[in-house]
């Protein structure tokens, strides 16, 4: 049994090696992906592309089965007996026919697993259709069966029965046979359990890959942009918008600030391929408060980074520019500002879907978010603040 165990080792390393490094050098792409193909992989399925722990549990099953069945099978067929199967020839005729044996029930559960699983499904014909693990692993192991087979056969008999049977086989005697302990049982029940379960973990692994891949689907949808703009890239670079511009200079005396005014920012209207975006700069202190130039404006994308927009004072196509003037803002009073920009194609695209503004550079913003066909690149005018009236009410 000894031997049978570290040829059972044997053949599920290579199991492992064949399975796993056609995968890592198909991931490589190129000529790895290339040279991927010439090598002979056991593994079909109920790995790669299961979560983890499912992935684990069905490697693990696997191990168990190569070991455990390999050493039964083996141990049991290169057993002395009357017909002279002690014999090196035939030990290693033994070994690589229980290396075959052992990865033809792998592959055959796994078959067999998918055939009830489907049936009811697809029917009789197309259930037979989601099979092919017993072809690929049996064939397999005809390829590299003999391996494990020489391991065998080098490996030295532990002393005690296997060393009497040697001497008689020296002798010319017919060795007998030797008991099968209660530690052959042990590793065939052990093996027998590993098979039955194999194809329930493989199949629960296809289920929570199928769960998992829903998931992220309705994540997807759910995150999508309405106007088509690029998805949300949690590992996107970029940096965080300024709750602040950098300061222009010092405040005039009694100016309007982000203590004594709120901004409003509504919905922009469109003509003709340009927008244009209306903000209201409202005085709600109790003392009048003075504002002179620009207001400052920014963008977020849909990752929460800056946006690439390059802001400009002056005229757009849907307001004209008064030029910077002193305006003084009673209690309740407001000045108004205009945004301008040209439509733009956001699908697939870096776009507006936050705005953050200031009454002035250095000011604490205030933001919103929004959905706003400005992308990385653009460039939107803004209007000087000029006095408003507000609607009655």
């Amino acid at each position: 049994m000894r031997r049978g165990l570290i040829g059972g080792g044997v053949l599920a390393l290579l199991w492992f090696v064949c399975g796993w490094l056609p995968h890592l050098l198909y991931s490589l792409g190129g000529s790895m992906a290339t040279l991927s193909q010439l090598i002979p992989s056991p593994m079909m399925r109920g790995v790669f592309g299961s979560p983890v722990l499912w992935a684990a549990i069905v490697q693990v099953l696997m191990a168990v089965v190569l070991v455990g069945g390999f050493a039964t099978l083996a141990t049991w067929f290169a057993a002395g007996s009357a017909t002279g199967l002690g014999t090196r020839r035939a030990v290693f005729a033994a070994g690589w026919l229980a290396a075959i044996l052992t990865a033809f029930a792998v592959g055959a559960v796994l078959d067999l697993g998918d055939f009830f699983s489907w049936v009811g499904t697809f029917g009789v014909r197309g259930a037979i259709g989601t099979m092919g693990a017993t072809p690929l692993t049996a064939w397999w192991a005809v390829l590299l069966g003999w391996i494990p087979a020489l391991v065998l056969v080098l490996v030295p008999r532990s002393s005690g029965a296997d060393g009497d049977a040697d001497a008689d086989a020296a002798a010319g005697a017919v060795p007998p046979r030797p008991p099968v302990g209660r530690a052959n049982y042990a590793v065939a029940v052990v093996a027998a359990v590993a098979l039955i379960a194999l194809p329930f973990a493989a199949l629960a692994g296809d289920s929570a890959t199928q769960a998992q891949l829903r998931d992220e689907q309705a994540t997807a949808q759910q995150q999508a942009d309405p106007d088509g703009a690029a998805a949300p890239d949690p590992s996107a670079s970029g940096d965080p918008v300024p709750t602040a511009a950098p300061s222009e200079g010092d405040a005039i005396e009694g100016a309007c600030t982000s203590a004594n005014t709120t901004i409003l920012a509504p919905a922009p209207d469109g003509a003709t391929g340009h927008r244009g975006q209306a903000l209201s700069l409202v005085n709600v202190s109790e003392e009048a408060c003075v504002v002179e130039g620009y207001p400052d404006v920014a963008y977020g994308d849909q990752n929460g980074h800056l946006l690439d927009v390059a802001v400009e004072p002056g005229r757009s196509f849907m307001a004209e520019d008064p030029g910077p003037s002193s305006i003084t803002l009673q209690p309740g009073e407001a000045a108004s500002a205009v945004i301008g920009w040209d439509a733009n194609s956001v699908h697939g695209q870096l776009a507006a879907r936050s705005l953050w503004i200031a009454v002035r550079p250095g000011e604490e913003r205030l933001s919103w978010d929004v959905s706003l066909d400005i992308i990385s690149g653009s460039t939107v005018h803004v209007t000087a603040w000029h006095p408003e009236v507000l609607p009655a009410g």
